[in-house]
């Protein structure tokens, strides 16, 4: 659920700013470069992390500009290594490794998308139910953003000096103070209340001249349409920068538990299947002294003895 008042968020920063063109065209064609992920099978997931990490690099180094590889950390649920490229060609030149002998095993190479992926395809589904249900809730639909007041002053007094100038404009639906960029947001449940509240932009508070101007909500920018561009006049509404960490923050607690039912789901199964291996062990043990028996049997009286036998 989210809070009534946040303190001390962070908020997406300014657009990057180039010093030539020159940096410009460099950010440019970093930013294109193409990105590819595979996965690589075969070695035993059970050695030390550093020694496979050392032997796939050795191999997949030469394959891209940048390179990232991550190996398993519980063999018993993935056993696979990733190696994350970006470069030119370094899809073409990873796959040429597949088969290829690396030490004392052969390496089965694939393009492996995170984008496929169980876990991501969960983990994404999940972070756009918590969107749609932000960009939902209607105690954001109307507010102002505030300057100007005593930024000296602690959070929390910040709140209650512009919560009482505030609260004759109608219902406050919603607080938040950024101490790091001296500004609050204040939202109302009416489109009257952000109106009176604008009326304010002047008001002294504390010594101080306030500045108030209406902020970017979802009514004066709704979203886009599946398929649709927008590449002006549209701004992201400021409660989703300020809530985007504690998404971020519950997708990777999401991803985590149901990495961890995962585990669980791995375990339970290898259990089984000792249980059944050792069911088998135990029944087979059993008749060990028949089978003795029978060896000691010439060839026709062990005949005799199977086909009389009733059990």
């Amino acid at each position: 659920m989210y809070t009534n008042s946040s303190q001390n968020r962070s908020v997406a920063k300014g657009p990057i700013r180039f010093e030539s063109e020159v940096a410009l065209e460099a950010f440019l064609e970093n930013s294109i470069r193409p990105r590819v992920r595979v996965s690589v099978e075969g070695f035993n997931p059970y050695r030390p992390g550093d020694e496979i990490k050392r032997e796939l690099v050795n191999h997949f180094e030469s394959c891209g500009d940048e390179f990232r590889v991550i190996v398993p950390t519980d063999p018993i649920v993935d056993r696979r290594a990733f190696v994350i490229l970006v470069g030119h060609g370094a899809e073409e030149k990873a796959l040429q490794i597949n088969g290829s002998d690396i030490g004392d095993w052969k390496a089965l190479v694939k393009v492996a998308p995170e984008e496929e992926e169980e876990e991501y395809l969960m983990a994404s589904r999940y972070k756009q139910s918590l969107v749609n249900a932000l960009l939902n809730d209607r105690k954001f639909r109307f507010g102002i953003a505030v300057m100007g007041y005593d930024t000296s002053l602690p959070a929390d007094q910040v709140e209650s000096v512009l919560r009482e100038l505030f609260s004759s404009c109608g219902v406050i639906t919603h607080v938040y103070i950024s101490t790091r960029n001296r500004r609050a947001n204040f939202y109302f449940s009416k489109e009257e209340g952000e109106a009176l509240a604008l009326g304010l932009n002047g008001s002294e508070v504390g010594g101080f001249r306030i500045t108030t101007r209406r902020l970017a909500t979802v009514r004066s920018n709704p979203p886009l349409s599946p398929g649709e561009t927008r590449c002006k006049g549209f701004t992201i509404p400021a409660h989703m920068i300020e809530f985007a960490p504690e998404i971020g923050r519950k997708v990777m607690a999401f991803r985590r538990i149901k990495r961890t039912m995962k585990k669980v789901m791995a375990f339970k199964k290898m259990k089984s299947t000792l249980k059944k291996v050792s069911s088998f062990r135990l029944e087979k043990d059993s008749m060990t002294p028949l089978i003795n028996a029978l060896r000691c049997l010439r060839k026709k009286d062990r005949r005799r003895f199977l086909f009389s036998r009733k059990d």
